[in-house]
């Protein structure tokens, strides 16, 4: 297949913007999200904190320059292959000096790990994460669905108005399933399946089951740069836009978790539910509790523009570059369990917005509109994907969207999925 290497080169760009600015979740727990052309073919991983790591080579696309944090193949294992040369060669004490240390974890820097920290020229890496899965091979889904353990789910929403290359939010928009809401401050609420809002006909795995995604596609009759299914873990509503002095949230403790450790991987962003006034707001969370259960914690400064309507997620980017939704997180962390406060530094005429504590499980980016974009886990190199870890209940699931215009247009969404 052909590609036109300015939209490649546009598409990878994105993506590994999307990964520097995240929390570093791959640093911290190997925590990555496998991404696919709209072909449904696998195109690489987006590393939280470090970039995109692609599949290919860009040359592959036509693209003859490199791309600041995108990671090629050839790259990587040439120098995985100079790393595993040298590593013999190198004194006990100096090979000790390749581990890296976290707490009581004592982690090898392998190969893969290696390369991209050499390539990047940055601390140590741990690399992409895969949970391991009951169901190992595709016969093993063909049983696990003919004896009655599928389960497949559409996803149908009324057009939102956006702004271009923004991301907004379809949790509070009407359609299938019906609206969502939030839970006030302090505290806010858990979100799972059974939350009002979230993507419904998906029952919970039940007995040592786990439930994976077989497939998952969308399309739209405006044209989608990227669409990010994020499980909302716990959210809280009723956050003033218009004071400057501290807001209790101390949020409901999570029930979920996808990393090795609660609140690894969790990002945290905003939506506006009330439009905000005038001037450019900037806010922090001024004391939350890190991946490691660190108290006090607090974030950089995220900002949001004046006038943001509802439904547009916030901190915001920069107008030249992309709006990655996700609030920067202390230096070094790469997940929250708890927020206890908040606070605007500099607020808005009014407004107001609403917490979201998120776990990315699938980015997809889009085509224009009225095409249909779907991705098959079960034939890509990363394999299915787990809906949930450690806990049986599967999440509140919802999209969250970068429009390339002012509407998402009517969305519609299809999953199929599996226990076993």
């Amino acid at each position: 297949m052909r590609y036109d290497p300015d939209r490649a080169a546009l598409v990878f760009a994105q993506a590994a913007r999307i990964g520097l600015q995240s929390p570093p979740a791959w640093d911290g727990d190997r925590i990555s999200t496998a991404t696919f052309t709209p072909e449904g073919a696998y195109l690489g991983r987006v590393l939280p904190g470090r970039g995109f790591a692609l599949a290919h080579d860009l040359r592959a696309f036509g693209i003859t320059r490199g791309i600041p944090g995108v990671f090629e193949r050839t790259r990587v294992q040439k120098m995985r292959e100079k790393w595993d040369a040298w590593l013999p060669s190198l004194s006990p004490g100096d090979q000790d000096r390749a581990y890296r240390h976290r707490g009581v974890e004592r982690v090898l820097m392998d190969s893969e790990r290696a390369a991209i920290h050499l390539l990047a020229v940055s601390p140590e890496v741990l690399a992409a994460k895969s949970l391991a899965a009951a169901i190992t091979t595709y016969d093993g889904i063909i049983n696990a669905r003919a004896n009655g353990k599928a389960m497949d789910a559409t996803y149908s929403k009324t057009s939102l108005t956006t702004v271009a290359q923004a991301f907004s939010t379809l949790w509070r928009a009407g359609g299938l399933p019906v609206a969502g809401s939030y839970t006030n401050i302090p505290t806010g609420a858990v979100h799972d399946r059974a939350t009002v809002g979230s993507w419904g006909g998906i029952g919970d795995p039940g007995g040592s089951d786990k439930k994976y995604w077989r497939t998952i596609g969308y399309g739209a009759t405006s044209a989608i740069d990227w669409g990010i299914l994020v499980d909302l873990l716990v959210c809280a509503g009723n956050i003033n836009a218009a004071i400057t002095t501290s807001q209790s949230i101390t949020s409901a403790a999570l029930t979920r978790q996808y990393g090795s450790t609660a609140g690894a991987g969790v990002m945290v962003t905003f939506e506006v539910t009330t439009a905000l006034g005038t001037g450019t707001g900037t806010f922090s969370l001024t004391s939350y509790t890190d991946q490691d259960g660190n108290t006090g914690a607090v974030s950089q400064t995220g900002t949001s523009v004046a006038s943001a309507i509802a439904n547009r997620l916030v901190p915001t980017g920069a107008a030249t570059d992309v709006a990655v939704p996700w609030i920067a997180l202390a230096s070094g962390d790469f997940g929250v369990r708890a927020i206890s406060t908040f606070a605007f530094s500099a607020a808005h005429t009014a407004g107001v917005i609403a917490l979201n504590m998120a776990y990315p499980l699938a980015f997809i980016p889009g085509l224009a509109s009225n095409l249909y974009v779907e991705r098959d886990s079960t034939t890509q190199i990363d394999g299915l994907t787990e809906l949930v870890n450690v806990s049986q209940v599967v999440g509140c699931l919802t999209w969250y969207l970068q429009t390339n215009s002012t509407t998402t247009g009517s969305f519609r969404a299809f999953a199929r999925t599996c226990s076993g």
